[in-house]
């Protein structure tokens, strides 16, 4: 009967651990709804934005934030978007992964989410900033307050390039980690727009994209921030109901296994009081 309780321990474990599983994925599900209308709406802004700043930079020649052919990029800032709390799958790891592979000697991260400070700490990985209080209320004012930094950063020569790390959201199964400059811009000749003939700038394409260019790097970081905790929860959502399926799956089977075992030691008892009650009989 030893066995027998063990069994039934591990049964009452497993079942325990399926109604957390459970209601993390509905919390997390929530999440999911609450933040998922923003996203539509912040991809929208994000693609206009991008759009005309496409049709700034091809008209530009000569400014800061342009590439030239001949600049040699020594040292990057990369800003990496991870989640403050775990049990979401690979969402973390994924975004780790690009940004481990791609690391030169003297680089730096801007850390946000617990979950990067802790990474890249624990790899004694220079960490430049961080920022923790990013979550699914993040606002457009916390966005600004980065934006400025990173600028500060950039424009005073401390970083020859700046890239982000974040996590596309594509639908609620699917979302890959992608990384993205956004300093130097490379001016492509083949930039495409949604504009017919092409755009004129008063007083200049190269005065625009210096006074515009703060509003380009907010609009980024706001719709990638927005688009990784639209992941964050997906993600954590699918885990959540994989390990409640999971658990389900392996309840059953150790059920039937206990069962069994059960059956078992009943046919043994009743075969030795059979056997008791006939050895008395002779």
């Amino acid at each position: 009967m030893a066995n027998l309780s063990a069994l039934k321990a591990e049964i009452i474990a497993i079942n325990n651990i399926g109604k957390i599983t459970n209601a993390m994925k509905l919390v997390a599900s929530a999440k999911l709804r609450r933040i998922g209308k923003r996203v539509v709406e912040t991809q929208e802004y994000v693609s206009e934005v991008y759009t005309v700043f496409n049709d700034i930079i091809k008209q530009s020649n000569e400014s800061v934030f342009l590439k030239k052919s001949d600049e040699e990029l020594k040292k990057t800032l990369w800003v990496v978007i991870n989640s403050n709390l775990g049990l979401c799958g690979g969402y973390n790891q994924n975004v780790n992964k690009i940004v481990v592979n791609s690391l030169k000697e003297n680089d730096e991260v801007y850390a946000i989410g617990t979950k990067a400070v802790a990474f890249y700490k624990n790899r004694k990985i220079k960490i430049r900033d961080q920022r923790i209080d990013v979550d699914i209320t993040f606002t457009n004012q916390q966005a600004r307050e980065m934006g400025n930094d990173i600028m500060s950063w950039y424009t005073s020569g401390e970083f020859d390039e700046i890239k982000i790390v974040y996590t596309k959201f594509i639908n609620n199964v699917t979302f890959e980690p992608t990384a993205l400059r956004l300093f130097p811009i490379i001016k492509s000749d083949d930039s495409k727009s949604n504009y017919k003939g092409q755009v004129l700038f008063e007083p200049s394409a190269e005065v625009i994209l210096e006074t515009t260019v703060n509003m380009f790097l907010n609009t980024v970081l706001f719709g990638t921030i927005v688009e990784s905790q639209v992941s964050e929860q997906a993600s954590r959502r699918l885990a959540m109901e994989n390990a409640t399926n999971n658990g389900e799956e392996l309840s059953n089977e150790l059920n039937i296994k206990y069962n069994r075992r059960r059956q078992s030691a009943i046919t043994q008892e009743i075969s030795e009081i059979v056997s008791g009650a006939n050895a008395q009989l002779k």
